[in-house]
């Protein structure tokens, strides 16, 4: 697979809210899982950003790693991912994206572009300047771009809150909450991205059936979640600060503002 993998640059933006706590070790193990595989058939190929989000003094995003080669990412533990905070997925969904499209034009060759968004909880608290609408706009021009985003929401209607983002039904996932879910769920997102990898086809980055099931599948479009959204946070607008450089060279920090993603 790897010889027939196109450059890929893989951004996975992971929800650490505090509400993951629940699903701690399960995330921290489907996402290594998911890591390997894509580091046993994209080697070479992919390169790949990993940022975490959450709530705490405003809307802070975490890399650590960027544009990395797949070969040398680092997996997670609980160590380096810990729950906390609230969601403000929209502001971090929005800054992710924009980041990405300015650090395109560094690239020695051109890669196609997957965007991994998940989440176990409703937005609550991005600042207000960031809107559905907004974020809507800027994920269906980068899709008509070429753009693949893959949503996966954990133990919430994903397709509700897929469909504000405008990200496409046959790329989102309404996964279950228990260890065998998260785990399918994690290698469902692993297939869709060398499905694309491998083929550059959009299409062949919608997930199947069979992924859907083993993930533990339990909303449609319009249908009630397994449990409530969380009650919204209400948090102080904090003002914009300096970019946060996240070339790869720099050490891991925070953003409360936007985010540099120049390789």
């Amino acid at each position: 697979m790897t010889d027939k993998v196109q450059p890929t640059l893989v951004t996975f933006l992971l929800d650490r809210s505090s509400s993951m706590g629940a699903i701690w070790d399960d995330t921290i193990d489907g996402f290594n899982a998911y890591l390997v595989s894509l580091q046993k058939e994209g080697a070479g190929a992919i390169k790949f950003t990993r940022l975490q989000f959450d709530h705490q003094h405003g809307c802070e995003i975490q890399r650590d790693c960027v544009a990395e080669p797949i070969a040398s990412v680092k997996p997670l533990d609980k160590r380096t991912y810990q729950p906390r905070g609230s969601t403000p997925l929209i502001e971090a969904a929005h800054k992710t994206i924009q980041a990405i499209d300015a650090s395109l034009s560094k690239f020695d060759v051109k890669h196609n572009v997957i965007v991994c968004i998940q989440t176990d909880g409703q937005e609550n608290t991005s600042n207000p300047e960031y809107t559905w609408d907004g974020l809507k706009a800027l994920i269906e021009a980068k899709t008509k771009d070429g753009w693949v985003f893959n949503f996966m929401g954990t133990g919430i209607d994903a397709y509700e809150q897929g469909g504000r983002m405008g990200i496409a039904a046959q790329n989102t996932m309404s996964t279950g909450t228990s260890r065998e879910h998260v785990t399918a769920a994690y290698a469902s997102v692993g297939a869709s991205n060398m499905r694309f990898a491998g083929s550059g086809l959009m299409a062949e980055a919608a997930y199947t059936a069979a992924e859907r099931h083993l993930s533990g599948e339990h909303t449609v479009m319009g249908k009630p979640s397994l449990r409530p959204a969380p009650q919204p946070i209400h948090t102080p607008f904090v003002a914009p600060t300096a970019p946060l450089d996240l070339g790869p060279n720099s050490p891991p920090t925070m953003s409360l503002d936007g985010l540099d993603l120049t390789p």
